[in-house]
């Protein structure tokens, strides 16, 4: 268990911090440090000492610093206020806390400095010049950094996995020069597999001739493979084997695959034929004390290639980022860094200039915030360029990827606010019945409203259909398997007619799918409990899906639709269903809704082949 030193005067922050921490970690109390700093002695080996500063320290906090920054273990500062935190984190990096702190701050910053342990001959990372490749910090955390470099050299099969942007391809990439240095890589693409893809990809390997041993073979996104694609992946690995002796192999996923192993969900022969080792990257929300390294990181290398020497970033800037909740992780932020060197091109970089911008042409839009009569940018003011306000004086249209992007941000950190306050409350409130009911009430509103922005942001990144031959029975399926246990809470049993009798239509597949999983998250939403969901696919590219409403308990879809409505302005629709007719039409179909006998509704999908024949 590792070992904590906590030293402060106030012995009731003692107190505190002991209970908050002792559930993990092997804490030790005193009132006073004495000559700990200066030596680096304390009798026993320590992991992480959290030090009580006095006001005076911090009006002249040089020595404290030095001290700090020479102890042989991480050093977290408590001190009086954020100004005197960020005044000192501004000089040297050293990791601060201000009083009073939120519990799951102080577990957040004890755990990043755990993970982070230096050596007092080791200059810290802000001050040296690391991190030179994808396998180096800051780009991966120290802990990765120690064991990358290892199992690049086992020659055991390696899987990186992590969320979407964390960097597995780029790890994999520098992977595969230290492992196979010089030597030709054969890069295989999950989602692309099939027959004539895996005997292209044998040709590709006899052309090169390499001798047993000597080969690098590398799949990407392997949470993309159908079961029948990890069959036929598993074949070719084994034939390769027997033919040319075991090869390298490495591997990325965007999930935890183990999981999906215990849930019968990927095969347990190819999991244990490619992750003998395994490397997570943990997403930025894991590491927001290095998101400051990363920044800088970037920062440097975008200034080089922009010619722009070197960069620095503001404490404010750095604020900003490390309070920013980076979806898109690694990817994100490396964006967010180029973007701002470009349109700026500055070589110090404030809050105010970082663009967090997802619209092609953030330039243009920094033009655009001009006040009266100035020809500079001036933060905070905003007005219509002459060329895209018309004589009406109407403002442009929102760019809705932007719009959705923006909201999703503006929800999601209110909510992981409101998520840890449950959570704090739940163990700290002692009626268990009041604490159930809480748990159940707030629990499940912040889990749909979650799934509702990942929907939105989701929905928002589809780019121009990409046309193929779809089943809809197939499509369907898909999107039910995904809805089982929702489908289970309301008892729902689905009733097929004609399946199999509608042939294909010409659409994208993944948009398709997104589609009809909404609307029938939007039907299960409406259906009384224990009834039965009726899909008709018996007219050639068409659909119908017919289900009984819970009467009065919930509004009817039909009502969206209808032209008989009293209210002339527009309805809109509810935002499942809004979403999937948006993508249906853009598939060159329609989506309707109606009322039948009693309280059934049907809704209907019709998709016209000769719409897309002409496009493609």
């Amino acid at each position: 268990m590792k070992r904590i030193l906590v030293i402060d005067r106030s012995e009731a922050l003692r107190e505190t911090l002991g209970l908050l921490l002792e559930a993990e970690f092997e804490v030790e109390k005193s009132p006073a440090a004495g000559s700990l700093l200066r030596s680096g002695d304390t009798g026993r080996e320590i992991d992480l000492l959290i030090l009580g500063a006095d006001p005076a320290e911090i009006r002249e906090p040089s020595a404290l610093l030095q001290s700090a920054a020479r102890a042989p273990f991480p050093v977290l500062l408590l001190v009086d206020s954020r100004a005197a935190a960020r005044e000192i984190e501004s000089r040297r990096g050293i990791e601060c806390l201000a009083k009073p702190f939120n519990p799951y701050e102080l577990k957040r910053k004890v755990s990043t400095l755990l993970s982070s342990r230096r050596s007092p001959t080791v200059p810290s990372a802000r001050q040296s010049d690391t991190g030179s490749g994808c396998l180096d910090f800051p780009f991966v955390t120290r802990a990765a950094s120690t064991v990358l470099p290892r199992f690049a050299t086992s020659g055991l099969p390696v899987l990186i996995f992590g969320e979407i942007g964390c960097g597995q391809r780029r790890v994999v990439r520098d992977l595969c020069r230290l492992a196979n240095p010089g030597g030709p890589v054969v890069w295989l693409r999950a989602e692309e597999i099939a027959p004539e893809y895996l005997r292209e990809k044998r040709r590709e390997l006899e052309s090169v001739g390499l001798e047993a041993g000597a080969s690098m073979v590398v799949v990407e996104n392997l949470e993309r493979l159908s079961p029948a694609q990890q069959a036929a992946l598993l074949e070719f690995l084994d034939e390769e084997e027997l033919r040319r002796g075991r090869a390298k192999l490495a591997a990325t996923a965007a999930c935890d695959l183990l999981e999906k192993v215990y849930s019968s969900e990927f095969s347990e022969d190819l999991y244990a034929k490619l992750a003998t080792l395994t490397v997570r990257l943990p997403p930025l929300r894991e590491r927001s004390g290095d998101i400051p390294d990363l920044a800088a990181w970037f920062a440097r290398r975008y200034g080089d290639a922009l010619q722009l020497g070197p960069v620095a970033l503001a404490p404010d800037a750095e604020r900003r980022l490390v309070n920013y909740l980076w979806f898109g992780n690694l990817t994100e932020l490396e964006m967010v860094i180029a973007r701002t060197l470009a349109a700026r091109r500055k070589s110090r970089i404030e809050a105010a200039d970082l663009i967090f911008d997802f619209s092609p042409e953030p330039v243009a839009q920094t033009a655009a915030k001009l006040p009266a009569g100035s020809e500079k940018p001036s933060p905070g003011q905003w007005r219509a360029p002459a060329d895209e306000a018309g004589a009406n004086g109407r403002v442009p249209a929102v760019d809705l990827k932007t719009l959705i992007h923006e909201l999703a941000h503006e929800f999601k950190n209110p909510m992981v606010t409101i998520k840890t306050f449950a959570q704090l409350l739940a163990d700290r409130y002692q009626d268990e019945d009041f604490r159930l009911r809480f748990q159940d009430v707030v629990g499940g509103d912040i889990e749909r409203m979650d799934d509702l922005l990942e929907t939105m942001m989701e929905f928002s990144d589809f780019s121009a259909p990409r046309a193929r031959r779809v089943s809809l029975e197939e499509r369907l399926r898909a999107a039910l398997d995904e809805l089982q246990d929702e489908c289970a809470k309301r008892d729902a049993r689905i009733a097929w007619r004609g399946n199999g009798t509608n042939g294909e239509v010409l659409a994208d597949d993944t948009q398709l799918k997104f589609a009809f999983k909404n609307v029938l998250a939007a039907v299960l939403s409406q259906i009384k409990n224990a009834t039965e969901i009726e899909i008709d696919l018996q007219r050639r590219g068409a659909l119908a899906i017919s289900y009984a409403r819970e009467g009065a308990r919930v509004a009817s879809i039909a009502q969206y639709f209808s032209s008989d409505a009293p209210d002339p302005a527009p309805v809109v629709l509810p935002l499942r269903l809004l979403l999937a007719k948006l993508l249906i039409e853009r598939n060159g179909g329609r989506l309707v809704c109606s009322a039948a006998p009693g309280d059934r509704e049907i809704l209907e999908m019709e998709f016209v082949s000769s719409q897309w024949e002409k496009r493609i």
